[in-house]
Order: C-alpha cells, then structure tokens, then sequence
C-alpha cells in the first residue's frame, strides 16, 4: 500500500476569527458590566497560552520526528554499507558462488520487475470491464503462479547457496585452526633449535678455548725441547773441553720459561 504524506497540523484561520468575535462578545460584555472584565481577559489569555503551547507542541514534536527519521535514515544507510561490506566478503569467499548469486539476484529483479509489471497490468485491468478482460486476467495469473513458482525455485537455490557457503566458511575455520595449530608447532621446533644452536655455541666456545690450550701447550712443550736442546748441548760442551784449573769460566746457561 502507498504511504502518503501527512499534512501537517495548523490551526484553522475559522477558529481564529471565531476566536475573535468571541473575543469581540466578551468585550460587549465588559462593557456591560465591568465585573466580568478581568475574568473575560484571563479566559482569552488561558486560551492563547493553550493555543502557544499547542503550537509549541507541534514544533517539538515535529521536530523530534524529524530527527528519528534522521536517526532511522543513518541507521538504514549503516545498514547498507553493512550489507554492501557483507556481499564484499562473500564474493571474495567463492566467486563461482558469487557469479551463481550474480546471476540469482538478476533472474529475481527480472522476475520482480516482470511481477510488478503484470500487478500494473492487472490493477489496470481492474478499472475495465470484467468481461472484455476477463482471458487476460487469467493469462497474467497464470503468468504470476509461473513467475512465483520460478521465485520458489530460486529461493530454494539461494537457500543451497547460502548452505554451500556456510559449509565454505566452517572449512575456512578448520583450516585457520589447523595452521593455528601448525604455527605453534614451528614455533616450538623454533625455539628447540635456538637451543640447540646455543649449545652448539657453547660446544664451539669450549671447542676454541681447548684448541687455545692445547696451542698453548704445544708451545710449552716446544720451549721445553729448546730447552733440552740447549742443555744437552752445553752440557757436551762442557764434557768436551779438557779438566784444566778452577780459573775455567763457566758459560752462564739461560733457562727460558716454557
């Protein structure tokens, strides 16, 4: 059904020229009687303060209606960027479901434009005669039990989509936990082969400072076969030379440390 637009209330110019003789007769009879005067003058002025509040009323209210349908209008946009975002997401998902969808939305506007065309038509034909129209109306029933049979079936198509998607995005889940699950794994393989390079390290470490002192000890041993060396030496030399008097200089032998 059509909504039509709601003529605004306002006060009637009867009323207020009605308000005016009336205004009129209470001054006739304050000119009658001077008692009546002030009581005539609160009543007119009770009546314009109703008259302000009422009009008052109808701009607040106005306006708090205005703003609702502000407030209903972002709410229905916001919605729409929702829905926009939502049908983003789902193409992205699956685009063969999305060209299926595509393709589902298009067959239902042709056969909501061809439903609303045939409801044009008939309501047409409602403003002629029965007789002369009566097959034609038949016809486009006909056409509409089609067309709603066709909607049927592309409802029930959209209801398999809607499930094939659902079934999609449960094994999106899966497969979000098992690489959650595989991430943790390698993570934990990650830090035992940090600790086994630190142990390797350290092997390393123990391996240089033992290369090092076997180095140093190789040169310790070298010194101390110079050292032998030279002994053995000097001490030949000394065997050699002929036993002569205690003024024979003994030739200092240097001892290096090894």
């Amino acid at each position: 059904m059509d909504n039509k637009p709601r003529q605004p209330i306002t006060a009637d110019r009867d009323d207020m020229i009605g308000r005016k003789r009336s205004d009129d007769r209470l001054d006739q009879t304050s000119s009658l009687g001077g008692g009546g005067t002030s009581g005539g003058d609160k009543i007119s002025g009770l009546l314009r303060a109703i008259i302000l509040l009422s009009f008052i009323g109808l701009i607040v209210m106005g306006t708090l209606g205005w703003l609702q349908y502000q407030g209903l209008l972002e709410k229905h946009e916001d919605l729409l960027s929702r829905f926009d975002l939502l049908e983003s997401r789902l193409s992205s998902t699956d685009e063969s479901v999305t060209q299926s969808g595509a393709a589902m939305q298009i067959t239902i506007s042709k056969h909501n434009d061809q439903l609303k065309k045939h409801w044009s038509e008939i309501r047409k034909l409602w403003g002629v005669s029965n007789d002369t129209n009566k097959k034609k109306i038949e016809n486009n029933k006909k056409d509409i039990a089609f067309l709603a049979s066709e909607r049927e079936k592309t409802e029930n198509a959209i209801g398999g989509l809607t499930k094939r998607i659902d079934k999609e995005s449960t094994n999106v889940n899966d497969v979000a936990i098992s690489h959650m699950a595989l991430t943790e794994e390698i993570e934990v393989t990650n830090q035992q082969l940090r600790k086994y390079i630190d142990q390797l390290n350290g092997l390393k470490s123990t391996q240089t400072k033992f290369s090092r002192s076997l180095s140093e000890n190789s040169d310790a041993i070298s010194a101390m076969d110079s050292f032998r060396r030279n002994m053995t030496q000097k001490i030949y030399q000394l065997e050699q030379r002929p036993q002569t008097t205690e003024t024979e200089i003994l030739v200092p032998i240097e001892v290096t440390d090894p």
